[in-house]
């Protein structure tokens, strides 16, 4: 319906510049069938037409006013003779200086706004699952002695007691729900289904984690990078517009982290995938 609305719309402005067009001349009438036009391919369609289609028509639209324009003498001293005057007659001084002010204001106003840095993400390939560093060292908040991890072939000590002291080991779920419902849920939400409260206002959206092409498909070790780390941590082909995720080692201690990341797969029924040297 906003299609059909805009497109009489179009045709309404167009049949109203063919009828005034003696009246208008040829430069206005020119000018305001590019306008028209203009806005019609900007506004006139849902969802948008991308900026780099609406650019090509335009010029296209220009280049075809200037075949017609040209096309004969009549057309060119129709089309110029007011702009002629405008330079020449004294009568047009105060146009003229008018103009004069305006084009090269336009112009500076328009070199300022693309001097402005865009908060538009860059161009660029991201990879969803970037390749991580070979180790990471950090102090996560109370580990006075910091941390040092082999992300490639490390793993989580805590996951030991899964097997080995069932007990302690439901003790760390609980300690991890406990830091995930504390800090994680907001975005990544109750099902860690990436819908939490915040999680529209994230851009791009949290990780889904009960999809099986996220957590299931990392080993622990990598969990904690990206944990740790947070979106400043990302190499080159996930920054910095590919994640919001904060530096966690700044407010977790390191046993918090690896605990809400053995809950994140007990929530979610996953298993970590194995590490290069075979263990999880």
């Amino acid at each position: 319906m906003y299609n059909l609305t805009s497109l009489a719309i179009y045709a309404v402005a167009l049949v109203l510049l063919f009828l005034l067009r003696n009246r208008l001349g040829l430069l206005w009438s020119c000018l305001g069938f590019l306008a028209t036009t203009w806005l019609y391919v900007a506004l006139g369609f849902d969802p948008a037409v991308p900026a780099s289609v609406q650019l090509e028509y335009i010029a296209t639209t220009i280049i075809a006013l200037l075949l017609y324009v040209s096309a004969s003498q009549a057309n060119r001293d129709n089309f110029f003779g007011p702009i002629t005057r405008m330079i020449v007659e004294p009568s047009l001084k105060t146009v003229r200086i008018a103009f004069l002010i305006l084009v090269p204001s336009l112009i500076a106003w328009q070199a300022h706004q693309a001097a402005i840095p865009s908060e538009v993400a860059p161009p660029k390939v991201r990879s969803a699952h970037p390749s991580p560093p070979g180790t990471i060292k950090g102090q996560g908040l109370g580990d006075a002695e910091g941390y040092e991890l082999d992300v490639i072939n490390g793993q989580n000590p805590l996951r030991a007691a899964q097997d080995s002291d069932p007990e302690k080991f439901q003790e760390y779920l609980t300690r991890g729900k406990a830091v995930y419902y504390q800090n994680c849920y907001y975005c990544h939400g109750d099902n860690m289904a990436a819908d939490g409260n915040f999680a529209a206002a994230v851009r791009p959206a949290p990780a889904n984690f009960m999809d099986a092409g996220t957590i299931a498909m990392l080993t622990e070790t990598f969990l904690f990078w990206r944990i740790a780390k947070g979106g400043p941590g990302l190499p080159d082909a996930g920054t910095p517009w590919d994640s919001s995720m904060p530096v966690w080692e700044d407010m977790l201690s390191v046993d918090d982290m690896w605990k809400v990341i053995l809950y994140m797969y007990d929530h979610t029924g996953y298993e970590p995938r194995a590490n290069e040297a075979g263990a999880h």
